[in-house]
């Protein structure tokens, strides 16, 4: 039902922009873009990469600290390696996702990540959580939001928020429908016996989606962005002169990295990941320390699905507004959020707490490939994003870590309010980043007006 309700939003939010673009263009096929397939492959693949990784891995962290006696602190630094690994893993490969057939690296995070959840059954000490979450990181940097978010960019143009708000639901649908599944295999079963289940879960959800329905770019299929002749997106081939080759615009990753406008989201988004995958990670454990464990995986799953309907709401909205201030007002949000949970004490406060900070969370996701791409264009689209989140890796394999030292030396209420701060930082940043046209006029052919502020 869940997921009807999702496709059903997307579906109005996309008929609602094709009405306003109708008769604007001309459409290269007839029937369903296939681009939308490739939303909905990447929508499953981030669905189970997300549900048994980026959400699992509080989960996972609260069940290691009870079956091998460690500290919150040393098993914060082991999912900080995860998330540590999964950015390192995505940045060295983005080169090659730039000019390769992406359903490779699909396929390998598949396999990679399923090796890494079945060797669960061999973890029997600190030293041993750290390998498996470096093993595990890897294949989650490998089907993860570097190659989905490129391969959605390449379908897609003047349609893009919409089609990354949809494909980007599958995190937050992950969350919600397979990590209280993972808790309760792990409650039930131990993080040995559950590891072999989780491990099927993941291949089975991941590969033979990639393999099957993945299209690395609409060239593939005889098409341009959006399913038009002509796309903003590429200079169009002289006619006279057949041999010519369309030129994919954008600007080169050298200059790139030099500019203000990516410093200053470099550093915003460090600050941000930092409050944000710190406070998922340490959240189930955080409410299970002062309800249960029941509680605890309904604040997860009120956090994911309200991930899911503010991010469907942000792609649609994002068309109206400027990308870059929509994106200030959620960090503030998120900073807001985490003082909440912070002072939150009994089950419904905790629960409502959760569910807020999911705002923030679907779309500061969402508009981070938005962002760029828009800005610096899709020619180097992947060491871009990738670059930028190798930054925002500092933050994500940091959040965890210090709010785990941070529980143990005080407690949990200093803990968030520390994230909180952080995040706030990254607000300070977004600031700073400057006007995008400024970057945009680097690349594109003619002057355009931004909507990315």
């Amino acid at each position: 039902m869940l997921a009807g309700d999702v496709w059903s939003t997307a579906l109005v939010q996309i008929s609602e922009l094709d009405g306003e673009t109708a008769g604007s263009v001309q459409v290269s096929q007839r029937g369903p873009f296939y681009g939308w397939v490739v939303v909905g492959a990447v929508f499953f693949i981030l669905l189970f990469s997300s549900g048994l990784g980026f959400y699992n891995a509080s989960v996972i962290l609260a069940a290691a600290t009870d079956e091998l006696g460690a500290s919150v602190a040393a098993v914060s630094g082991a999912t900080g390696v995860f998330f540590a690994v999964g950015g390192l893993t995505g940045f060295a490969l983005s080169k090659w996702m730039d000019t390769s057939d992406l359903r490779v690296f699909f396929t390998a995070g598949g396999v990679v990540g399923a090796v890494a959840l079945y060797s669960l059954r061999w973890v029997t000490n600190v030293a041993g959580l750290y390998l498996f979450f470096a093993l595990f990181g890897v294949g989650f940097g490998l089907a993860g939001l570097v190659p989905s978010t490129t391969v959605v960019t390449r379908w897609f143009d003047r349609r893009r928020s919409v089609a990354l708000s949809v494909a980007s639901t599958g995190l937050s649908v992950g969350g919600i429908v397979l990590t209280p599944v993972a808790a309760w295999l792990i409650d039930q079963r131990s993080l040995s016996d559950a590891g072999p289940v989780m491990a099927l879960i993941w291949f089975v959800g991941i590969v033979p989606v990639a393999l099957l329905l993945v299209r690395s770019d609409p060239s593939e299929r005889g098409l341009q962005p959006d399913g038009e002749v002509e796309s903003p997106m590429v200079d169009q081939p002289d006619q006279s002169q057949p041999n010519q080759v369309k030129t994919v615009l954008g600007l080169d990753f050298a200059s790139a990295r030099k500019t203000r406008f990516f410093i200053a989201l470099c550093a915003a988004y460090c600050a941000i990941f930092f409050g944000q995958v710190g406070g998922i990670a340490q959240l189930f454990k955080m409410v299970q320390e002062r309800t249960d464990v029941a509680v605890a995986s309904t604040a997860l799953s009120a956090l994911a699905f309200s991930s899911v309907l503010a991010r469907l709401i942000g792609g649609a909205l994002v068309l109206k507004v400027s990308t870059k201030w929509l994106g200030a007002v959620l960090v503030v949000l998120q900073s807001a959020a985490l003082i909440l949970l912070a002072v939150s004490q009994n089950e419904t406060a905790l629960i409502m707490s959760a569910a807020f900070f999911g705002i923030s969370i679907g779309n500061l996701l969402m508009l981070q490939p938005l962002l760029l791409a828009e800005v610096f264009g899709v020619a180097n689209y992947s060491r871009i994003y990738s670059f930028n989140q190798l930054f925002g890796t500092i933050g994500v394999a940091g959040g965890p870590l210090l709010l785990g030292v941070l529980r143990d030396a005080f407690d949990y209420r200093i803990a968030f309010f520390v994230a909180a701060g952080a995040t706030f930082t990254g607000f300070l940043f977004f600031l700073a980043a400057g006007d995008a046209s400024v970057v945009q006029h680097k690349w594109k052919p003619e002057p355009t007006v931004s909507n990315v502020g």
